[in-house]
């Protein structure tokens, strides 16, 4: 009996088991399939048209102009009306230096100016004087030595007739001798005195004193200090009551307009000239200007290996600042037919290759495709769509091959 009651309670259990298998398999028969994924995206449409390559690069603003003003005559600084960062104008005054010395270098030479000219008077007049005086020693020497001549000839005669002797011809002659030298003598002296070797030395005193007089006279004026530009206090290194030397006291910058200064390679270089529009994007403001390209150097930078470009960039509202940082885009125009091109963000790398989702009805097909010129917006496509076709360019991310999608504006 006990057998018999295990037999029937093992049987009863497997009828149990089997029973709520099958219950189980006719549940999951029964049950329904789970729904597809949709994905939101938005598309483009594949057209005609050219892609413009671009090159760029980093740089800094700096100011068109920057003059570091220092005085040409050392000296105590007297005055400095600028403070940091305000504006001047040109001639406006930016700092001057102690005039006591300098003022007393330019009355002492006035004052020798007035000297040289009273010695060049005084010379003048004692030429004069001498001149007349000389003249009028020739006019008798000459005379004399006529009547020389003519009594030695006289007596020549009476000593070859035997009316005179020997002693009074000999006389005769020392005397015509006197009177030859005499002439030279004076004849000499009014050379000399025409000359005016006197009135030469007191001439070229007064030329001496006249440039000494304008160097001090410059010298007082460079003890004031202007700026020679529009523009703003760039630094201020000096004091009231110091001493300024060499070294600059005040710097003064123009930054309307600005410059960004570039180094283009050997194959940029021969892309731009002198009126190439580029975009300058400052980077702290976030803000595209268009400028111009103002000058590009025909020598390469043997250090840089580069050829140095300025473009200029206007700054009324002097809202841009010397050295900020920005990013100039050069623009190169594509030549030829146009081709297919779609939005860059469109294409997305996959082991190496480059992909769109193309739609196809309502399915994202995976398809491979090869791109040519690219800028940060458009891209070219080379092969694997045609024009007219609908590629994704948002929400790839959450697309598979064959997926669903509803387009979003």
């Amino acid at each position: 009996m006990i057998i018999n009651k295990r037999i029937a309670i093992v049987a009863l259990l497997s009828l149990t088991l089997i029973t709520g298998c099958a219950s189980q398999e006719d549940a999951a028969t029964n049950a329904a399939p789970p729904a597809e994924t949709v994905t939101p995206v938005q598309v483009a449409t594949v057209a005609q048209g050219v892609v413009t390559s671009e090159s760029g690069l980093t740089a800094k603003l700096a100011p068109s102009e920057a003059v570091q003003m220092s005085p040409k005559t050392s000296g105590k600084i007297a005055s400095l009306p600028v403070k940091l960062g305000q504006a001047v104008t040109k001639g406006q005054l930016l700092f001057t230096l102690d005039t006591n010395e300098l003022s007393n270098s330019v009355r002492e030479q006035e004052a020798s100016l007035r000297v040289a000219k009273a010695n060049l008077t005084q010379a003048g007049s004692t030429s004069n004087q001498s001149l007349v005086e000389a003249q009028n020693d020739l006019t008798e020497a000459e005379r004399a030595l006529a009547d020389a001549k003519l009594n030695q000839q006289r007596n020549q005669k009476l000593l070859a007739e035997g009316a005179i002797a020997t002693e009074k011809m000999e006389e005769v002659n020392t005397t015509l001798t006197k009177a030859q030298i005499s002439y030279d003598n004076a004849k000499q002296k009014l050379q000399s005195a025409k000359q005016k070797t006197g009135v030469q030395v007191s001439a070229a005193s007064v030329t001496e004193s006249e440039v000494r007089l304008q160097n001090a006279r410059e010298q007082l004026a460079n003890a004031t200090v202007v700026s020679p530009i529009d523009g703003f206090v760039a630094s201020v290194t000096g004091a009231v009551g110091q001493m300024a030397g060499q070294q600059a006291i005040v710097t003064v910058v123009k930054t309307n307009p600005l410059v960004v200064k570039a180094n283009l390679s050997e194959a940029d270089v021969t892309k731009v000239k002198v009126g190439t529009v580029v975009e300058v994007n400052v980077q702290s403001t976030g803000k595209t200007i268009e400028a111009n390209v103002t000058a590009v150097s025909p020598v390469m930078d043997s250090q840089l290996k580069a050829y140095p470009v300025e473009i200029t960039i206007p700054n009324a509202s002097n809202e841009l600042k010397s050295d900020m940082v920005v990013n100039v885009t050069f623009p190169q125009s594509s030549e030829g037919a146009k081709s297919l091109v779609i939005p860059r963000k469109a294409v997305f790398d996959r082991e190496g290759r480059q992909y769109v989702f193309k739609l196809e009805g309502e399915t994202a097909k995976q398809v491979e495709v090869s791109t040519g010129n690219s800028t940060s917006e458009l891209i070219e496509v080379v092969s694997g769509l045609a024009n007219g076709d609908k590629v994704v360019v948002k929400g790839q991310t959450l697309l598979a091959d064959g997926g669903k999608v509803s387009i979003q504006e």
